[in-house]
């Protein structure tokens, strides 16, 4: 899979072992490959907000899928692998359009990569929960509540990828909540890529040295989205490249890093408050795990314990990976997946669809695993 922050392919070989409703996992191999320049660069300008034609995204579909393909042959050499899921690179996210379906676009073309790795190819998990009324995310909550319930205690699992999601997990059986709380590492990347000449803020160090624009930090966040309700998702639509104004050019590279940390660590901080988990320990995965700056805000403006998803056996870097290898072996058992009351769907879907190689072969041992002791 490849996230809105465009930061590579993160590829994980994972043994997915199914016990009662849930599953023992252990991660085998786990690699994340950097598109190639040329890739990310025509992919940068097929984004929001620039336009893309039908032949650019025709061509990207082709040729994401192509690296993926690769990606996965390579981490995955000389292991046996039974198939694969893969998430794809969202081109263009709408969530709900008032009272129409959902609508999101993730490129990958699911066959350029079963031609590279010879097995069934699992894909396109968003669109089943968009036709039946819901964003088509967030998706993974389904799994992290498989994974990280902890029984009395309340637990926040927190993803900042490219947008920051967030899955609160009651201590007890209770409803997952779950919902996009806003810009995650995007607009750092950004600003990192622009005004650094890097592809990120290595431990936030330079967010360390600089003072946020608290006045810039206020009107970014009087955004009426912000105060929506869930179900809710976001993208680069909204929160992408183009939100950063004129406003942001006056501030050095420093404080201009400092003001996106406090952005995205005030939205999790009140969207965590105002959901009623203020001071619930959070696990946090994905890029911006490894942001000390933005770990050190999000502490203070939750006021809980922070730790990185490692602390609960889950590698922070993989676990959206591992998450959507779990979706496509509850696609391959015929399980409906996600969260209905989370993405605002009208009941459970099977999520995904299958590009098939030796598939009856697959099920059957998939029929098996799940029958099994």
């Amino acid at each position: 899979m490849a996230g809105t922050s465009l930061d590579g392919i993160d590829v994980a070989i994972v043994e997915l072992r199914p016990r009662g409703t849930g599953y023992a996992i252990e991660l085998l191999r786990f690699e994340t490959l950097p598109y190639d320049e040329k890739l990310a660069r025509r992919l940068r300008e097929a984004l929001p907000p620039h336009p893309a034609s039908a032949r650019a995204v025709c061509e990207l579909d082709a040729d994401v899928g192509a690296a993926f393909g690769e990606a996965a042959a390579r981490v995955g050499r000389g292991m046996a692998i039974d198939f694969a899921a893969s998430h794809g690179q969202t081109l263009y996210h709408l969530g709900r359009r008032g009272d129409a379906g959902g609508a999101t676009l993730q490129i990958g073309d699911a066959f350029a990569i079963r031609e590279r790795i010879g097995v069934t190819v699992a894909y396109d998990f968003r669109r089943a929960d968009c036709a039946a009324g819901g964003e088509g995310a967030p998706l993974v909550p389904y799994v992290d509540a498989m994974l990280l319930r902890l029984p009395g205690a309340p637990r926040v699992a927190l993803n900042l990828g490219g947008i920051a999601n967030l899955t609160l997990i009651p201590g007890g059986d209770g409803d997952v909540l779950a919902f996009d709380a806003g810009p995650g590492n995007l607009l750092i990347d950004e600003l990192a890529r622009v005004r650094l000449g890097q592809p990120f803020d290595r431990d936030g160090a330079a967010a360390a040295r600089g003072n946020a624009d608290l006045a810039l930090v206020e009107r970014f966040l009087a955004d009426p989205w912000f105060a929506l309700p869930g179900p809710k998702s976001t993208g680069r639509e909204r929160f992408g490249p183009q939100v950063l104004d004129a406003a942001w050019s006056e501030l050095d590279a420093d404080d201009a890093l400092a003001t996106a940390v406090e952005i995205t660590a005030r939205a999790v901080g009140e969207a965590v408050r105002r959901s009623g988990f203020a001071g619930a320990e959070v696990l946090v995965s994905g890029g911006g795990a490894h942001n000390r700056a933005l770990l050190a805000a999000i502490a203070r403006e939750t006021g809980s314990s922070v730790h990185v998803t490692a602390c609960a056996g889950i590698d922070p870097d993989a676990k959206e990976a591992i998450a959507f290898a779990v979706l496509g072996y509850e696609l391959l058992r015929g399980r409906p997946a996600g969260l209905p009351r989370v993405t605002g769907a009208a009941g459970p879907r099977l999520l995904g669809a299958l590009a098939p190689q030796g598939l009856g072969e697959l099920l059957a041992r998939v029929r098996a695993e799940v029958s099994g002791p």
